[in-house]
This record gives C-alpha cells, sequence and structure tokens, in this order.
C-alpha cells in the first residue's frame, strides 16, 4: 500500500497526530529538510532514520524501511517487565523495607576523616619537592570544609 518511505512517513505523521513541524521540532532536524524527505524531493538518509527510531522505539523499522509488517511493534512488555501475572500476585518484594507516609528519610553524610598512612604519603610526596606543607583544606558537596594544619594535633 504505501510503497515509497516518503508515503510511510506521511501515514506516521498521521497515525501520531504529528504535524511536520513538531515531527522536525522531535527529531532535531530542520523543518525544511523534513519537507524535501515527505516532497520527494530527498531520500530519508541513516541519521534521520536512527533519530526517528530513536524518538519513537514503537514504530516497525521493518515496515519503516520496507514497507513490510505493522506500523508499530507487537507488544514486547513481558520481554522487559517479566510476567504480569507475577506481578499482581507478589506486588511488594520480599526483601523491601517499607517506610510510613510521616517518617522521613534523612541522608547519613559520611566525612571519613583522612588517615595517618594517607596524611604521611602526602606529607613525604610535598616534602620530596622540598616544599612545605602549610595547610590542607577539604570542601565537601554539602558547603562543609574541614582544614588540617600538619603539626597541629
Amino acid at each position: 500500500m504505501f510503497t515509497v518511505m516518503k508515503d510511510r512517513l506521511q501515514r506516521f505523521l498521521e497515525l501520531e497526530q504529528l504535524t511536520p513541524s513538531r515531527f522536525a521540532d522531535i527529531l532535531g532536524i530542520q523543518r525544511s529538510g523534513l519537507s524535501h524527505i515527505l516532497s520527494g524531493r530527498n531520500k530519508p538518509g541513516f541519521d534521520f532514520i536512527q533519530k526517528l527510531i530513536v524518538k519513537f522505539p514503537s514504530v516497525n523499522a521493518d515496515w519503516l524501511l520496507t514497507g513490510k509488517g505493522k506500523v508499530y511493534k507487537e507488544s514486547s512488555e513481558s520481554r522487559f517487565f517479566g510476567n504480569e501475572a507475577e506481578i499482581v500476585n507478589n506486588p511488594y518484594p520480599e526483601n523491601t523495607t517499607e517506610t510510613t507516609p510521616n517518617q522521613q528519610v534523612k541522608p547519613v553524610l559520611i566525612h571519613p576523616e583522612p588517615s595517618e598512612n594517607s596524611i604521611n604519603a602526602f606529607n613525604q610526596a610535598i616534602h620530596a619537592d622540598k616544599k612545605n606543607l602549610k595547610k590542607i583544606i577539604m570542601i565537601y558537596s554539602d558547603g562543609t570544609f574541614t582544614e588540617y594544619t600538619p603539626g597541629e594535633e
């Protein structure tokens, strides 16, 4: 029925209820480029087809390229999400921990103190360059910091 790819693209736009402009925006291509493809002036290139398949994973690539098969892939949820009956029969896996709605989970920030070995190794590396270490400042992602001055413990 749709022997030319531009006709299949037109059909796909109709099914998705997309205007050519919106479709071009979704794919991240120039609107004029899509216009040339849909008018038959240019044939779609690999990049165009790849973007379409990535942005619309439900489209059947065989149909898009050759016209064979259905427009959309068969439902393959069972391959990705397991047996639906299993999900319904066991909605909560045994190894989960439940929290009450009022219970707030607070992140625990751990700031490990530098080990004596790492400090000594650092000092040795500094002294190998014949420079004296004055201060080490460790700045953490939460905005706090720790200062370490060798010799002051």
